[in-house]
């Protein structure tokens, strides 16, 4: 095997390395015994392997960088949010998952816009379409969320308290601090601002001479020179 192919399957191994540690943390430290959660921690190494998989496919070459991103947003979303319930044990660790996915979900749409001849576009309207696409992309998984706890009657959306500790709260006390609609809107808000912060990253490439994203442009067989110019 080439030296460059085992590269692309690194992150698949580290993920796999990480998933056995979360396993004993939960088993042994949380005794969980949750199968959901188990399989979860399971099946989440196979995230890394699709990037590979679609280069070989498609006879493409997705950047190897972006497949190290989306792994380190499997182990947060997956391992800490949802196995070990970072959710629950810090504040707003959901909403830093959702800013994380802006910058990811901005990435991935800036890479296939590059496959997609999109430095034909101008600057104003490539940036505009990677922040409408990773809107919607967000707002997709808002009414997944919203129809998953419909049917399964539980609390994707995380915004009910303990009601062992809410007391004898009036409705409108209780809706008053205990918002649904409070969680979409946000969720959304700060994917946005992941957005932004990846546009940040590129106007600071740009002025840095791309040399953080070169390996990315090279990749996609465009010249760093050639793009957003903004």
């Amino acid at each position: 095997m080439k030296i460059k192919s085992i590269k692309d399957y690194l992150p698949f191994f580290a993920l796999m390395l990480a998933n056995v540690v979360t396993l004993f943390v939960y088993l042994f430290a949380f005794n969980g015994r949750d199968g959901i959660k188990i399989l979860e921690v399971c099946v989440v190494p196979l995230i890394p392997l699709i990037i590979p998989a679609l280069n070989k496919i498609f006879k493409i070459s997705v950047p190897f960088s972006f497949n190290v991103a989306v792994t380190v947003f499997a182990f947060l979303a997956i391992d800490l949010a949802s196995v070990l319930d970072f959710y629950g044990l810090i504040p707003y660790f959901d909403k830093f998952i959702h800013t994380v996915f802006g910058i990811i979900g901005a990435f991935g749409i800036f890479i296939l816009l590059l496959y997609g001849n999109g430095e034909k576009l101008k600057p104003w309207c490539f940036f505009t379409v990677i922040l409408l696409s990773v809107l919607g992309i967000a707002a997709l998984w808002e009414i997944y969320e919203y129809f998953a706890n419909m049917i399964t009657h539980t609390d994707m959306q995380r915004w009910l308290p303990d009601f062992n500790t809410v007391g004898d709260m009036t409705v409108k006390e209780f809706f008053a601090t205990y918002n649904p609609l409070w969680d979409t809107i946000w969720d959304i808000v700060v994917a946005a601002i992941g957005v932004f912060i990846f546009f940040a990253g590129i106007l600071a490439d740009k002025f840095c001479g791309y040399k953080l994203s070169k390996s990315v442009y090279n990749q996609v067989k465009i010249k760093p020179s050639s793009q957003l110019t903004v």
